[in-house]
């Protein structure tokens, strides 16, 4: 079981009223719930699994078109649709509006229901070229046009409004409407071979929030009115790695059974592009529109491999 499945089913067996108590404290004003008073102590919160959830399924739809070019090179059109089923956390015990004065159920807290109610639809348009371009060059190139749209970021993910899910349908955490990707090679004879790979992609999307908690659900993601989820996008990213290797051979008269060794420096990010990335947007930060993260810059690698 992996790691991000294996949260949401301890939070099930833990938080279940009993096992452990969770307390959420939304007026910093509130006396200190856990101060030798006498007084009982505030609901606990609880996480449950909704009775109607089932297992996340996707359906793909493509068609594809390829044509050779001349021998060993093929173009590919493809047209890809995915529509996938996710899964969401959602209050079901939050502030009821208009004034969120108060808990349908008093006994409880935050009731954190984990349901399948979240979809995701997915649509993409891919050309890619495959084979020998020129007579040193072998590889290939690929630009996909796509599109995703969700209402859910996933199991551990909650509602800006947990009773209107209609401002969560929008561009998915991952959608990115341009990517484009070379992969190759270029052998100038016995002197090297250059390895490339090349990937440029157009912005991600995040959320504008306002950082307050103004429904009185516990969790400061409510946004403005009007606006929707993902509606801010970040710069797009850029990168090209390469790599020289030349092979040594040891015994010439055994040609392709001697004894090899393979020197090689691979260089990622060689144009040192600053890709930022973490976008903040929560208006009530002093970094609202800012990156607080970047992908790694330059790296070099030198590496010696002996073949036997």
């Amino acid at each position: 079981m992996t790691v991000p499945a294996r949260g949401p089913i301890f939070d099930l067996l833990r938080f279940n009223g009993e096992r452990l108590q969770r307390f959420v404290i939304t007026n910093p004003s509130y006396p200190n719930p856990f101060a030798a008073t006498g007084s009982a102590l505030p609901p606990t919160s609880v996480v449950r699994l909704d009775p109607t959830v089932r297992i996340p399924y996707t359906v793909q739809h493509s068609v594809s078109v390829e044509q050779q070019l001349q021998r060993g090179t093929t173009i590919t059109a493809s047209y890809f649709r995915t529509s996938t089923i996710l899964f969401r956390s959602r209050d079901i015990n939050a502030p009821l509006p208009q004034f969120y004065s108060a808990r349908p159920d008093a006994s409880l807290n935050v009731l954190r229901q984990i349901e399948s109610s979240g979809r995701q639809v997915t649509d993409s348009l891919e050309i890619s070229f495959r084979g020998n371009a020129t007579k040193y060059f072998v590889g290939m190139a690929q630009y996909t046009l796509g599109r995703a749209y969700n209402d859910s970021s996933g199991i551990g993910s909650f509602p800006a409004n947990n009773y209107d899910l209609s401002g969560e349908w929008s561009r998915a955490d991952s959608d990115q409407r341009h990517r484009f990707n070379v992969l190759g090679s270029v052998k100038a004879g016995r002197l090297f071979n250059l390895g490339i790979a090349l990937q440029a992609e157009s912005g991600r999307p995040y959320s504008m929030i306002t950082g307050r908690d103004d429904n009185r659900d516990g969790l400061a993601l409510d946004r403005s009115g009007g606006v929707r989820r993902n509606t801010l996008e970040g710069p797009g990213y850029v990168g090209l790695d390469l790599r020289l290797s030349k092979d040594f051979v040891l015994d010439a008269s055994k040609k392709e059974k001697s004894p090899k060794i393979t020197t090689a420096i691979d260089a990622f990010n060689v144009i040192n592009r600053v890709n930022y990335s973490g976008y903040i947007g929560n208006l009530s930060s002093p970094f609202f529109g800012r990156a607080i993260a970047s992908r790694p810059a330059r790296r070099l690698q030198l590496s010696v491999r002996c073949v036997f």
